[in-house]
């Protein structure tokens, strides 16, 4: 099981809607108010609010109401009141680094420079330097006549972190828990895997554009229509096979049915026409523990080795070059990806955005550590405050949660307990090549990064495992990749792993975390982060607080927690954006996190105020009510109706809107803050409310 992100920063999140009354927790050992000194004169922006919405019918249009009025930002579909503060203020401190005007004295500043101007370069220069190394590359896939010839290009482009069909990664052995093995996964696609099968006809359009896209983009790498229009139609079907065999994100990430430990030398009874000995010699000597997390994907690819002509598994291996290397291709190629990509109203981004986030993903270590420089000590320390501040009060809770078993108790808090809290920046950087780069050579430059990271995970099969370690894949919207080398996106996520929870230096800046806000405000923000960070580890029950596999919970357990968790499915299958209804199976894990988030860290928030958190101030509005209004205000959001149903339709987190309201509704002290009347739309009653946690 890989970290997923929290996406506690995305627009169309989850919620969860899981308790009613406060939780009985402790106070924490460490005052949390002493975590800031707030400004006796910071306040609410209340650009985002709505004043004329009762905020017992609907808190979301309460809060949010004034930022919804909000004009989107020309070819922008969405725009987070938060996400997008959070974004400029990363990308300031990324600027600066990449397009500083002084002279760079630290050589590693100077090779981000370079990387980042080779990106910049004007289109005909950037194509002038990357059609020759294209060429190359398409002439030797071109060049293949035989099944042995395909194998050795799809080896030679393994090697240059261009998945093909499988891809071999890192991850921690289970059988010897201090070290690394290799696992075998299923390679990359041009479309998201459900789209191949979806029956709908707006995923039928799409796939008939995909099919045009690939055919166009092969005509103009030479290859003559007729043959280009075949070629697409034969990627298209391997691509539908493939995706047909390939694992739900949520197969993916069950431990049970992803462990199949297997010699190297057994490999060919899964899938007898792989050179797979040529294939781990890439990967290194002695290659000795191996998982196949998917073997059912493994023979259906075996089956197409076997079985398809060679031209069309030549066709898909020109098609997984072409479409990995995407925007670092000459932009004849690049561009024509665009329009099937962006939704109607989207524009593409900025080239300075664009290179910036390529550099993330090429030298993503060497950016982060920069980042980290410019972004200090001092903020991470406090963050980490808030969370140690939440983490034991919440685990001493889980010894009141009734419908677990003793032992299923004592195993959740205790992983709580020894929780590797991985706060802004970690202390030991992984290490980074000195691979060359030209200032004129932006295609190269991609490739000489991507073949050291391949290089780098594939060394890692070998290599001790450190809980410590930053070295997890993560996954931010559109840079995938290690969490040390992604800390300029702001997101965050749990690792079964190493029982630890990621929180990224960019997500720890106003407005998701302000020192100079009240604590209520800070709770409101950054702490139901955390607490939605802690109930994720939480209901991964089947790893250990070692990272281990060793699932405490029962039968009876897990169906208790299901029982529980219906209640929230129900809630999620009732909201709807226009005749688009949310599904509540597909947010669950998120919904339950959100909803257990928030009612946490305002458990925690009242033990620590006590009876100041009905105090108003001189404004009329209480510490209670800045907690609520703190939690909302970051999931504001000006949307187009097309991406608010394509958030809908595709992400495992809830629309904003049920974000709010959804676990808000749940909560009687969120009614008991705003002196909501029984029957107001806000308040659910006994019957009805979910809880989970």
């Amino acid at each position: 099981m890989l970290s997923r992100c929290w996406c506690a920063l995305v627009p169309g999140l989850s919620l969860a809607v899981l308790g009613c009354s406060s939780p009985a927790v402790t106070a924490p050992a460490a005052p949390a108010a002493s975590v800031s000194a707030p400004a006796a004169s910071w306040t609410f922006d209340r650009s985002t609010f709505d004043p004329s919405i009762d905020p017992c019918d609907d808190f979301y249009q309460h809060v949010c109401g004034g930022w919804e009025r909000t004009p989107l930002p020309p070819g922008r579909t969405t725009a987070s009141w938060a996400i997008d503060a959070l974004a400029a203020n990363a990308r300031r401190t990324v600027d600066r680094i990449l397009a500083g005007g002084e002279p760079a004295a630290d050589p590693e500043v100077e090779r981000l420079r370079t990387f980042y101007a080779s990106c910049l370069m004007a289109d005909d220069a950037r194509d002038r330097a990357a059609e020759p190394t294209l060429r190359r590359w398409l002439a030797r896939i071109d060049a293949i006549t035989t099944g042995r010839e395909l194998q050795a290009v799809q080896r030679e482009l393994a090697s240059v972190g261009i998945a093909a069909w499988f891809r071999v990664t890192a991850q921690r052995d289970r059988a010897h828990p201090t070290q690394h093995r290799a696992m075998i996964e299923h390679g990359s696609l041009g479309l998201r895997r459900a789209a191949y099968s979806d029956p709908a006809p707006r995923a039928a359009a799409r796939r008939d554009a995909y099919r045009a896209l690939i055919a166009r983009t092969f005509e103009l790498t030479g290859i003559p229509a007729a043959r280009a229009g075949r070629d697409a139609a034969a990627v298209l079907e391997i691509e539908t096979t493939l995706a047909a065999a390939a694992p739900s994100s949520d197969e993916a990430n069950d431990p049970a049915r992803t462990e199949h430990p297997i010699a190297p030398e057994a490999l060919h009874t899964v899938a007898p026409h792989v050179e797979w000995a040529a294939y781990l010699a890439r990967v290194g000597p002695a290659v000795a523990a191996l998982n196949v997390a998917w073997p059912s994907y493994l023979r259906a690819l075996d089956q197409l080795l076997a079985a398809r002509p060679i031209g069309a598994l030549r066709a898909a291996l020109r098609w997984r070059l072409l479409d990995s290397l995407g925007a670092a291709l000459p932009s004849r190629l690049a561009e024509l990806r665009l329009p099937i990509d962006l939704l109607p109203g989207e524009q593409r981004p900025s080239r300075t955005d664009e290179c910036q986030l390529a550099t993330v993903k090429a030298l993503g270590v060497e950016l982060s550590r920069q980042y980290a420089s410019a972004f200090g000590a001092a903020s991470r320390d406090r963050a980490r405050r808030v969370a140690e501040a939440l983490r034991a009060p919440i685990a001493d809770q889980l010894a009141a949660v009734d419908w677990l078993s003793p032992a299923a108790r004592a195993a959740s808090g205790d992983r709580l307990r020894k929780l590797d809290l991985k706060i802004g920046y970690p202390d030991h950087w992984p290490a980074t090549g000195a691979f060359a780069l030209r200032g004129d050579a932006y295609l190269d430059n991609v490739l000489a990064a991507l073949s050291f990271e391949q290089a780098r995970i594939w060394q890692r099969t070998r290599a001790p495992w450190l809980r410590s370690s930053w070295e997890m894949i993560v996954y931010p919207n559109g840079a995938p990749g290690m969490a040390a080398a992604r800390l300029t996106i702001p997101n965050g996520y749990p690792d079964v792993y190493s029982n630890s929870i990621i929180l990224p230096a960019a997500g720890l800046e106003p407005p998701l975390f302000d020192a100079a806000a009240p604590l209520e405000v800070q709770y409101g923000s950054f702490g139901t982060l955390v607490g939605h960070e802690l109930v994720h580890v939480i209901e991964n029950h089947e790893w250990d607080a070692a990272g281990e596999l060793h699932d405490a919970w029962t039968a009876s357990d897990v169906a208790a927690h299901q029982a529980r968790r219906a209640c929230v499915v129900d809630q999620a299958d009732h909201f709807a954006i226009g005749s688009s209804h949310a599904s509540g199976a597909d947010t669950i894990e998120e919904n339950v996190a959100d909803l257990s988030g928030v009612r946490f860290a305002y458990a925690v928030l009242a033990r620590e105020l006590g009876g100041q958190l009905a105090r108003p101030d001189r404004n009329g509005v209480t510490p209670a009510q800045r907690f609520f209004l703190a939690y909302a205000q970051r999931w504001c959001v000006a949307q187009t109706p097309e991406a608010a149903e394509d958030g809908l339709r595709n992400d495992h987190h809830g629309p904003p809107r049920f974000r709010v309201n959804g676990p808000l509704a749940n909560l009687p002290e969120f009614a008991a803050a705003f002196s909501c009347r029984a029957g107001a739309k806000m308040v659910r009653s006994e019957p009805g409310r979910c809880r989970v946690w």
